[in-house]
């Protein structure tokens, strides 16, 4: 193979041993060939695992002017505040004079058709796993993209995303404040990077306040409602009651909910505080203190990051993390 990493046009011209203008024609459907010439490219291109560089060959030809926004969602994973992101990112590429595309995947299959085509010219992602395929894919077509999230491996790739270890200490310390000491952690789905990330900052801060990591404090949610509910009902058998509770804003609603049906009432017997700043937040009951993830920064940054790549393939990757500020509102109070 010529060079390191993925192989090049050359390297299956070289294999089917044929012009380089020969292989471009094929994988282009340009011209007539015989047969025999174009099986012996196609089986070189599968020996080899070669996938054309369609930003590059974009790039090269025409300009598309287009940027797409790639989400995973489920109808349990839906937000109101994904909204809030899709309107604001959308916002700052369109001002930038780039069209915006939505694009909804929910596995690697749909997302890697769609990204091959070079219908854009860069990607934002959003929904960070901790072992993003999409990332891997975009390395290896060579398109332009920034991550809004962070993979667990972020070096070589631009990276704009909320400082998550900034919103576990304002919640925790928020409620220190208010005299809590046994503390519940409700994560979302651990295999997303924000999840996994203030999941260990909850632990580093309990170990920096003193105060003991008790496996029975935390609990995980696959998103649903009914996953939230199941999780509350195991952090509650587990012994000591339970004086406050962190999580994401949707479970936080179930929370409230559920601890309602148990004849629990917020804030007086448990606090309940939220990481995400909902649309629904406000309109809880009682209204769900929270943390405010400054979107509009977010996406500011992450389109000013994928503009500078476009311009410049070869800067230095961006690593920027949007700090964050706590809401107060009525779901959370002194301990008793």
């Amino acid at each position: 193979m010529s060079g390191k990493g993925m192989p090049s046009i050359y390297d299956i011209a070289r294999e089917a041993g044929v012009s380089i203008t020969t292989v471009s024609n094929i994988l282009n459907n340009k011209g007539r060939f015989k047969p025999e010439t174009v099986a012996r490219v196609l089986e070189a291109v599968e020996r080899l695992r070669y996938r054309p560089n369609f930003a590059a060959r974009s790039l090269a030809a025409r300009r598309t002017y287009t940027v797409a926004l790639s989400a995973l969602l489920t109808p349990e994973s839906f937000d109101p505040l994904n909204l809030q992101y899709f309107g604001a990112i959308a916002q700052v590429v369109s001002r930038s004079g780039f069209n915006f595309l939505l694009h909804i995947s929910h596995d690697r299959e749909s997302f890697e058709r769609f990204a091959s085509t070079g219908i854009c010219e860069g990607w934002l992602l959003m929904m960070i796993r901790r072992q993003d395929e999409r990332v891997s894919l975009l390395k290896d077509l060579g398109v332009p993209f920034v991550s809004i999230g962070r993979p667990d491996e972020v070096e070589g790739i631009d990276v704009v995303d909320t400082d998550f270890e900034q919103t576990a200490r304002l919640a925790l310390e928020h409620l220190l404040a208010l005299g809590h000491r046994r503390i519940a952690y409700l994560a979302e789905p651990l295999e997303f990077g924000y999840s996994a990330i203030r999941l260990r900052a909850y632990r580093a801060l309990l170990r920096e306040y003193g105060l003991e990591e008790n496996a029975d404090l935390v609990a995980e949610t696959d998103g649903t409602e009914a996953g939230t509910v199941r999780a509350l009902e195991a952090l509650w058998s587990k012994g000591e009651p339970i004086t406050a509770i962190i999580t994401h804003d949707i479970p936080a609603l179930t929370v409230l909910q559920t601890l309602k049906s148990w004849g629990l009432r917020v804030p007086e017997d448990v606090s309940v505080i939220g990481c995400s700043d909902s649309p629904l937040a406000a309109l809880a009951d009682p209204p769900l203190t929270t943390i405010n993830l400054h979107v509009d920064r977010i996406a500011e940054a992450a389109a000013e990051a994928l503009a500078r790549r476009l311009q410049e393939p070869e800067a230095p990757p961006v690593y920027t993390l949007i700090p964050a500020r706590l809401v107060v509102r009525g779901s959370t109070g002194p301990c008793r």
